[in-house]
């Protein structure tokens, strides 16, 4: 009997290192979804002088990113759910680095369109499947902490996209500096092809899965899984809050943050990648924090929901009010907090998307749920360029303070709608408490 413990004990520890492992992996792959995402911020000068682009086209460049990644969410729950992530990432992930080497080739205008779109599409299933990977490997109650934790890791990707690329940029220039990531993004792909395993069972583990005997059509799992999601009320409440605050954070954190420093406040590229750097800290500490705060302190999603959406609509009531003041300590505060309360606080829409749905469904409910945000991005940031240039220019060519006040009421409405959805919204039934 002793013997039989022992083995038990050594089986669980084998386990949950494993399940580090992959967890860390998986972390080293998202952190190069939120770098695709940002690299605008710090390209879009270049970008502009290189090829004299206008504010509404740089706008569109950066958010076919979003659009192709929000096409891809159904479908990239639904393989995380039927073929698995295994199968699904290394492939996609392959083409978003050939994407990138691409990007940084090309002297023409829709070439950088497409390849855009490519990176979009190729990181688009990494999340989602992260999130798939994190509900086998790790058990219900660790499940929000961990997937906060994933979430607060994207912060890194942030700030190698914000400080340490201007400095590569500063070195190889912008091409080489997209060449140098797409390579790095291919070799990584190649890795995660030999140490991710979708379960436990596949390395010879034991599932935190109930088992059954019961064989399972996987097309009919999807069809049940959509009808009972769409049909949800609760789903599209939530799906609302999450929208708007990836919505806030990406359209202006994703693209025009970079222009605010260097346009109203007259940094550098580098002055500016440095401030942008703490929407990644932003990630780092926000996601784990309101994971907690969900699983041990509230035991609840939707009192951290409001919370965030509260402090959201505050931080850009503070730049429609005083960002032409801000001095450099505040800008750092400033883009901070609107990762905080932004990205990092989606893990609790995921969280409720298994608290709702199940495990069968987390693929599923997660792509759908991951979905929505793109194409508003997608509309939003182009907008944001619109607002910019009509509420007119410097005598230098640059954006006025007066633009971004202008932009600022923009997305003080959608910390609002996020608000009003979370106030609906009822708690999400679990077995937290």
């Amino acid at each position: 009997m002793p013997e039989t413990s022992l083995s038990i004990r050594k089986g669980v520890g084998m386990r949950e290192r494993y399940a580090v492992l992959i967890f860390t992996v998986i972390c080293l792959a998202y952190l190069f979804v939120t770098f695709h995402r940002v690299t605008p911020n710090i390209i879009a000068v270049d970008l502009t002088k290189d090829l004299n682009l206008s504010a509404v086209t740089l706008g569109w460049m950066s958010s076919v990113f979003f659009f192709t990644f929000g096409l891809m969410q159904l479908p990239s729950g639904l393989l995380a759910d039927t073929l698995g992530p295994k199968k699904t990432i290394p492939a996609f992930f392959a083409i978003a680095g050939l994407a990138s080497v691409w990007f940084g080739m090309t002297d023409t205008v829709w070439v950088l369109i497409l390849t855009r779109a490519l990176m979009g599409f190729g990181v688009s299933v990494i999340f989602v499947c992260g999130v798939k990977l994190i509900s086998n490997w790790f058990p219900p109650d660790r499940f929000a902490s961990m997937n906060g934790l994933y979430l607060g890791m994207g912060g890194i990707g942030l700030i190698l996209g914000s400080g340490p690329l201007a400095y590569l940029c500063a070195s190889l220039g912008w091409r080489g500096a997209m060449i140098a990531t797409g390579i790095v993004t291919v070799a990584i792909a190649t890795a995660l092809q030999f140490m991710v395993f979708d379960k436990p069972e596949d390395k010879g583990f034991e599932s935190f899965q109930a088992q059954s005997d019961k064989k399972v059509d996987a097309v009919q799992l999807m069809k049940d899984n959509i009808r009972r999601i769409c049909s949800s009320w609760q789903f599209w409440l939530i799906a609302v809050w999450f929208c708007c605050h990836f919505t806030i954070h990406m359209a202006f954190g994703g693209v025009w943050g970079g222009p605010f420093l260097m346009d109203v406040h007259h940094l550098s590229r580098v002055e500016a990648g440095n401030v942008i750097n703490m929407m990644g800290i932003g990630m780092l500490v926000g996601g784990p924090i309101n994971g907690y705060l969900s699983d041990k302190v509230f035991h609840a999603r939707r009192p951290v929901m409001i919370i965030n959406s509260l402090l959201m609509i505050a931080t850009f009531g503070c730049l429609y009010a005083l960002g032409e003041n801000f001095s450099l300590i505040t800008c750092y505060v400033w883009f901070f907090a609107i990762a905080a309360f932004g990205m990092g606080a989606l893990s609790l829409g995921f969280a409720s998307m298994k608290d709702i749905f199940g495990a069968s469904a987390t693929g599923t409910a997660s792509g759908l749920l991951n979905a929505f945000p793109s194409f508003a991005v997608a509309f939003i940031q182009p907008l944001t360029g619109a607002i910019l240039e009509a509420s007119g220019k410097s005598a230098a060519g640059t954006f006025t303070s007066t633009g971004f006040s202008n932009a600022a009421l923009l997305y003080i409405g959608l910390g609002v709608l996020g608000l009003a959805a979370a106030f609906i919204a009822k708690e999400p039934l679990s077995n937290l408490k």
